[in-house]
């Protein structure tokens, strides 16, 4: 890896930790659970930049660096968050990959915000020992897409500026 790879990698996982702090400080949506994703707007990013391995490394990173900054390092809310990060940017990988690149980042993100959902209520549900939070699939996955697309758009937009 070049050194301004490197570099550019470093920035980006900055901008992740940035954003991810800033939305911990936000006040809460009114669904609980509910988050912006505005991290996922980096890992976007980086996958149509970088590829995958970049991308999968920046949003482990991510997590791990934002938990001890919060104090949740291997607690439940760390492997809810870890399970949704890994799984979606895998599968948003996935996707990117078997359309030969040929997506746009609005879908690519809005499937990842599904998968991340999926991700996290399975683990909650496997955790806590309860499909009761199941129940909540339909409203948390309706409102992941639509916050997937907002910032899908953001990293659109980001990608035209060639950053």
């Amino acid at each position: 890896m070049s050194n301004k790879k490197l570099v550019r990698l470093s920035l980006m996982l900055t901008v992740a930790l940035i954003l991810g702090l800033l939305e911990s400080i936000l006040p809460p949506l009114p669904v609980p659970g509910v988050k912006l994703g505005l991290a996922n707007i980096v890992n976007v990013i980086v996958l149509y930049s970088d590829g995958f391995v970049e991308s999968l490394l920046i949003s482990l990173a991510r997590v791990i660096i934002l938990s001890i900054f919060i104090g949740s390092l291997f607690s439940v809310t760390f492997y809810i968050s870890l399970s949704g990060a890994l799984t979606s940017v895998a599968g948003m990988s996935l996707v990117y990959t078997l359309f030969n690149r040929d997506i746009s980042t609005v879908t690519i993100s809005a499937l990842g915000a599904f998968i991340h959902i999926c991700a996290q209520l399975i683990t909650v549900s496997i955790l806590m020992n309860t499909k009761d939070i199941l129940y909540l699939f339909p409203i948390l996955s309706i409102l992941g897409v639509i916050t997937g697309i907002i910032t899908g758009i953001i990293s659109s937009y980001i990608l035209r500026l060639r950053l």
